[in-house]
């Protein structure tokens, strides 16, 4: 089972074209401006098994161009993601990109090391509002994908039929202060 604290099956700021993204609950990095630290508690949120959410991105197929697995921190749920990555790459065309705070020498046990194998992008580092990009760096892991440009200043702000807002992308404290004034 994966711990998961939100899904979006039609997001546009998280990779290449529309992509069905999945945030993970769990992270105990702490990086310095994290705005998503709602993601941090290993707390079980939502739980969805490998089958269950592969059947879900693959019954989207013809409507995304890939999967983003962002966080919380998607490598500490590395063995069950690494098994819903092969799914994804051994039977559908989507590219899977990942955000992670590690930094690539830190991505060190098998099922990472599995996990890196199956990813076509991967956005790494520390999360840091300080520094350039955010201090992370995008590695283009296949050529034969699209690359994908960093881009710090896209926000996406969906609002569901309960009128629950979700914000992805890179929204400054200003931006969410002033939506949560709205």
């Amino acid at each position: 089972m994966l711990n998961i604290y939100h899904i979006e099956s039609k997001n546009y700021v998280n990779g290449n074209g529309c992509r069905y993204v999945l945030w993970l609950q769990g992270c105990d990095l702490a990086c310095s401006g994290c705005w998503n630290q709602k993601t941090w508690s290993f707390k079980d949120n939502i739980l969805k098994s490998i089958d269950e959410l592969y059947n879900e991105i693959k019954n989207l197929e013809n409507n995304i161009d890939g999967v983003t697995f962002s966080g919380g921190e998607p490598f500490l749920q590395a063995k069950e993601l690494s098994l819903l990555a092969k799914l994804i790459k051994l039977n559908t065309t989507l590219d899977l990109q990942i955000f992670t705070g590690f930094e690539m020498d830190e991505i060190i046990n098998d099922d990472q090391k599995r996990l890196l194998e199956y990813t076509d992008i991967l956005i790494s580092g520390r999360y840091n509002t300080l520094k350039e990009n955010n201090n992370q760096k995008v590695y283009h892991l296949n050529d034969n994908i699209e690359n994908w440009k960093f881009n710090n200043s896209d926000i996406e702000v969906d609002i569901d039929k309960n009128g629950n807002l979700m914000l992805s992308g890179y929204p400054t404290n200003n931006f969410i202060n002033n939506i949560k004034e709205l």
